[in-house]
């Protein structure tokens, strides 16, 4: 293409709209380019009997008036466009572990007074552990959109340190209490072993603050900053899949598609997996070593999915998300055994406008190892054959087994139900082998797990769930970070700030 951009972005998911949208509202001009026909990576929604289906964000918290995404989408002059509703203040997250049930309720002095009422022996240890939840997550200036003095070199150092699961078995005794602590895990694929006392808080305090669900789709979120982007000037283009960076020296020059079309700018913003960022650039223009690092990172386990749509009037609409841990341990993944699928899962009922009443379908989400898929890892979407969809239809059923024990009269009221494996999460949001959320985050190694914007080529810059987090405010702050490298940070928070 004959044309030339400020900057030229891979990938149109959340952290490419969000870092598209601010620099756009900076004077830059910037190019989007995207591999699918439509835009929103974990955002993307898709239909079936009428209903819309999620395939990534299932709910949402810090949506509340000057909370931390309140503000961004403000800013960002989206949130009107946003048709959201929220979850029951008195138990958005619901977790049966074991036979036992628990709710978390919004708000940390309800959510103290909960687990004291269930716990009434152990409220110095539930007093301990929210402080220390909330200390760290106040003291994150990024993700609270304070004044930062941002340094990479040393910007994760004081809150990388420490692990969840031991921080809580040293505040109490009781297993009970231990496991519902953690119960939450499922929403960064934690291993007790290796979870981030971190992100445990932060993902943890997102959500007591208040949840949300997107009313007929998070492909909403998508359109409506895609939607600002173009008004603002910038460029997007479907259907290309960017394939190769040609360089002049050292530098990038442009982007090549499989299309064979070519976009050409001064500096290059990747917003897909680093693996597959480093597939695009010759063996030749960069460290070997770095390569190797950004190629061998662990990545965390991925997702079988089943969407199932109710039968009209059938299954009463919860205003919550259910997690259910059958043998009462939280943590799952550290022994995933494929003979035991699903050893826990989530149900993630719809939000929509037609029907408040009923539920007419849900998602229900179990993880799921990729290797148990690879020997169909060379097809593509609706042709991977006969096996394959028997494959699907055993693990789904396995699924709905384990749900009828929950739901006795649950198969007399589905109508009908589909079902997606990591290789469809791979396919359509890009993220290598299926990853849930990308990057798996270690304590035991944080300088390999967290990554900054800036690469070693000296115009190409990362953004996306593979840097700070993942999950919806992870990737905007992280998008913040890599808007840093463009532009001052203190400044953009500021603005942000007054809307």
């Amino acid at each position: 293409m004959s044309k030339t951009y400020d900057i030229v972005i891979i990938g149109s998911g959340l952290g490419g709209l969000i870092t598209g949208n601010i620099l756009c509202r900076k004077g830059f001009k910037v190019a989007i380019v995207e591999k699918n026909p439509y835009p929103g990576g974990c955002l993307q929604s898709f239909e079936k009997d009428g209903v819309t289906f999620d395939t990534g964000i299932h709910y949402v918290g810090g949506l509340k008036k000057e909370q931390v995404l309140y503000k961004l989408f403000c800013y960002l002059n989206i949130f009107r466009d946003l048709n959201i509703r929220e979850m029951d203040v008195n138990g958005f997250d619901r977790f049966l572990i074991g036979t036992n049930e628990y709710t978390y309720p919004a708000g940390y002095s309800k959510f103290q007074e909960k687990l004291e009422s269930v716990f009434p022996k152990e409220k110095d240890a539930i007093v301990e552990y929210i402080n220390k939840i909330r200390t760290i997550a106040n003291s994150v200036s990024l993700y609270n959109l304070k004044p930062i003095d941002y340094d990479p070199k040393n910007f994760y150092d004081k809150f990388t340190h420490g692990n969840a699961w031991t921080f809580i078995q040293s505040i109490t005794k009781n297993t009970k209490l231990q496991h519902l602590l953690a119960a939450q895990n499922s929403l960064y694929a934690g291993k007790p072993e290796s979870t981030f006392l971190f992100v445990h808080a932060l993902i943890t305090n997102h959500y007591l603050e208040g949840a949300w669900r997107f009313v007929d789709g998070s492909r909403q979120l998508a359109d409506a900053l895609v939607n600002k982007f173009t008004t603002l000037g910038g460029d997007i283009y479907f259907s290309q899949k960017a394939v190769q960076f040609r360089f002049h020296q050292d530098s990038i020059q442009s982007a090549v598609t499989d299309k064979k079309q070519e976009f050409s700018g001064k500096r290059f913003i990747s917003a897909i997996h680093p693996y597959h960022t480093m597939e695009m650039i010759e063996p030749d223009k960069i460290r070997r070593s770095y390569r190797k690092r950004l190629q061998n990172l662990d990545n965390t386990i991925s997702t079988f999915s089943l969407y199932i749509v109710f039968k009209d009037g059938t299954f009463p609409y919860m205003n919550c998300n259910c997690y259910y841990y059958p043998n009462g341990n939280v943590w799952g993944l550290s022994y995933y055994d494929e003979k035991k699928f699903p050893q826990s899962f989530g149900i993630y009922p719809l939000a929509d406008s037609i029907d408040k009443k009923y539920t007419r379908a849900i998602s229900v989400l179990a993880f799921m190892d990729y290797r148990e898929v690879e020997k169909w890892e060379n097809t593509t979407i609706e042709m991977r054959g006969e096996e394959y969809e028997k494959f699907k239809e055993i693990k789904s059923q396995k699924v709905i087994a384990e749900m009828e024990r929950y739901f006795p009269d649950l198969r007399t009221k589905i109508k009908s139900y589909t079902s997606a494996t990591p290789l469809t999460l791979r396919d359509h949001t890009g993220t290598y082998r299926g990853a849930t959320y990308g990057i798996e985050r270690d304590c035991r190694n944080p300088n390999n797990s967290l990554l900054f914007p800036r690469t070693k080529i000296s115009n190409l810059y990362l953004t996306g769930q593979n840097l700070s987090l993942h999950g919806m405010l992870g990737v905007s702050m992280g998008a913040l970070l890599t808007c840093s490298e463009f532009m001052d940070l203190n400044r953009l928070i500021e603005e942000i700030n007054h809307g």
